[in-house]
């Protein structure tokens, strides 16, 4: 592992209007190793965390228990995701993806394919395709009703994160080739390529199709939906591990390898509030995945202002 992603925190954020320093409601605490992974249900009752330990669990949040620990990798869980029927995703260093029915105790079905660690996943926004990204260069598209995956090859080095177009017509990726790369789904054409200034850890696509890439240097990096770079943001001295946005999309949370948190207005580009330290309180409903192998969140106001993770 990166030096930059052994330490990262996973923000995912839940908040509505305000960002005030209120204390958590809870602390999520049951893996035996650094939380790696966070995503949240769009109705922002359920998380679903993947761990060091090689395990992910199912947590209610509208309780604060663990409702399912599901085990199969050989190693690190570094990616997860919830699709729209509620099952969970997960992908780990042993190239593997499972994907868990709520109350089973195996998957209901192993993606195999990759031939490096998985490091991150994305469902498209109809629900039918799940895209993953991984240490073997490549991205993989994966259709859930069954069938081959079509493969994305060309990046020079590890590939660390993938999201889906709003419109579900173009994946992006980013990866420590200091490239984002902008997928075409339909036809023939070539992606496009970007090449910014550090090799990127994260990325998101917001609403309205911009891009955010979060870079080794500490910066977030806007890009136009056509991949024109717009401004890059200096968050923190060390790597932007993660990213994650509010449904809406005016908000971004940027974590780092030093173990900070920052909350982003994206269309002022300025940081509304930032805060360094295992489980670090930045507002209204923020969950943080901690390296101490628990997780603080507070549950939103309003169910509507769930969170889709990046």
């Amino acid at each position: 592992m990166g030096l930059a992603r052994i330490s990262a925190l996973t923000a995912v954020l839940l908040f509505g209007t305000s960002v005030d320093a209120s204390p958590a409601g809870a602390q999520l605490i049951g893996h035996g190793g650094p939380v790696r992974a966070l995503a949240v249900s769009e109705d922002g009752a359920t998380a679903f965390s993947g761990s060091f330990d090689a395990s992910a669990i199912r947590w209610s949040l509208d309780r604060g228990i663990a409702e399912q620990v599901v085990r199969l990798h050989d190693n690190a869980v570094n990616a997860v995701a919830i699709l729209r029927d509620g099952r969970a995703v997960t992908g780990g260093a042993d190239a593997r993806i499972a994907i868990w029915r709520y109350g089973s105790t195996g998957p209901d079905m192993i993606l195999e394919g990759h031939s490096g660690p998985v490091a991150a996943l994305a469902v498209s926004p109809d629900g039918t395709t799940l895209a993953s990204a991984s240490w073997d260069r490549t991205v993989r598209l994966w259709p859930l009703a069954g069938g081959a995956p079509a493969v994305f090859e060309g990046n020079q080095q590890n590939i660390n994160a993938v999201a889906f177009a709003p419109d579900g017509k173009s994946l992006v990726s980013a990866g420590y080739d200091a490239t984002v790369r902008l997928w075409p789904l339909w036809g023939q054409s070539a992606p496009a390529i970007i090449n910014l200034a550090a090799p990127l850890n994260a990325v998101i696509v917001a609403p309205d199709g911009e891009i955010a890439a979060g870079g080794s240097d500490g910066h977030v990096h806007f890009l136009s939906p056509d991949g024109h770079t717009r401004t890059a943001l200096a968050i923190s001295a060390a790597p932007i591990t993660s990213l994650a946005r509010a449904r809406g999309g005016d908000r971004i949370a940027a974590a780092s390898a030093d173990g900070s948190l920052a909350i982003i207005d994206r269309r002022s580009r300025s940081i509304l509030r930032s805060a360094r330290g295992s489980g670090a309180d930045l507002g209204r409903g923020l969950s943080a995945g901690r390296t101490d192998a628990a997780q603080r969140r507070r549950r939103p106001r309003d169910p509507s202002l769930g969170c889709r993770d990046a």
